[in-house]
Formats: C-alpha cells, sequence, structure tokens
C-alpha cells in the first residue's frame, strides 16, 4: 500500500516560537528563522515518525493494489470519503459504501475490510483508492518531543560534533513511542 499524504503541520502549529524560545532560554529575536525552521523539521520528524497528521482536517489517499483487508496506517483515519476503483475497460469507478467496514486496533489504526466486490484487472497497479480524512491534534508527549529535538538540533548544529556522531535523543522517541500508529500486516 502507498500513501499520499497532507502536507505536513507547520511546526509553529504544533509548538510556538515563544514556547520554544523560552524552552531554549533565547531572548532575543536573532535566530527566529533558525528556530523555525528547527520547529518545522522537528514537526516532519515527528508526523513521519508516528504516521499521525497533527491537524483536523487533513485527506490521505490510501492505493492499494487489491480488495482485501488492509491497514490504513496513518492518521488516525477519521471518515472515509471515497473508495475509487478501475474497472476492466479503464473507467474509475465508485465503491458502494455498503462493501466496506472500518476497524479499529487499539493505537488507532484502522483496518477497512471488504465484502462482494467486484474482481479487478490482473496486473492493475495500484487500482484502488481510498479517499479519507485524517489527523488529531497534537498530545503533551508530542509538543514535548518537538521542543527536545529543537532543543538537541540548536546545540547540535552539525551531524558530528568533535569525532562524536549526534542522534536522535532516546527520550524523544520515548515519549512518540506511545503515540505510533503501526501498520499492522494482515
Amino acid at each position: 500500500m502507498n500513501v499520499s499524504r497532507p502536507a505536513y503541520v507547520s511546526g509553529t502549529d504544533i509548538v510556538s516560537l515563544a514556547n520554544m524560545k523560552e524552552f531554549l532560554r533565547v531572548d532575543h529575536s536573532d535566530e527566529d528563522t533558525t528556530i523555525t525552521a528547527l520547529l518545522d523539521a522537528a514537526s516532519a520528524f515527528v508526523s513521519d515518525y508516528t504516521n499521525r497528521h497533527f491537524a483536523t482536517d487533513g485527506t490521505a489517499i490510501f492505493y492499494l493494489p487489491s480488495f482485501r483487508a488492509s491497514a490504513l496506517a496513518y492518521g488516525p483515519v477519521k471518515t472515509i470519503s471515497s473508495i475509487t476503483y478501475k474497472d476492466g475497460n479503464g473507467d474509475t469507478q465508485t465503491l458502494d459504501t455498503s462493501l466496506y467496514y472500518l476497524g479499529k486496533v487499539r493505537d488507532n489504526t484502522c483496518i477497512i475490510y471488504f465484502h462482494d466486490v467486484p474482481t479487478l484487472e490482473l496486473y492493475n497497479a495500484m487500482p484502488i483508492a481510498i479517499t479519507a480524512t485524517v489527523g488529531t491534534l497534537p498530545t503533551p508527549n508530542v509538543k514535548h518531543a518537538v521542543r527536545m529535538l529543537v532543543a538537541h538540533w540548536y546545540e547540535n548544529r552539525r551531524s558530528v560534533v568533535m569525532g562524536n556522531p549526534t542522534e536522535v535523543p532516546m527520550g524523544v522517541q520515548s515519549l512518540l513511542n506511545v503515540e505510533r500508529i503501526i501498520d499492522h500486516r494482515l
């Protein structure tokens, strides 16, 4: 499955510039551009790591190769707008809502199940497109992980400092692991 994700949320939508500067103990505006860029990068990192969109109105398109139960492991998925597919003639059809239903796993992964669906042409790459509304507001864990990442990157502006590679702090992953949406293979 492939996913066309919505654009990343601006970092300042998760943690304000004023809040970030307070966390960094920066009391001047000389580096506002740098801090804002770091907030954007941290927001993108957190979104990718957790498979979440941190706004309530994003649109994602999930592409499936066939009508089989699949985990929609991004979002979280709130609603399905439409499911379209290419028929044997190459024409786009919309799947009736009575032919599928959604289930949820405890980590907010949405699983879609199909029944009595049309047979698709063999060798038709990713013929099914599921358009969904996705997103959630950032939790305190997410906000703090963004602050920690920005602080780490602000203090370590290069990937190697005096011969020691710098990595993402372990605390960030600990905060985000409970937020992750996992791709449960069926």
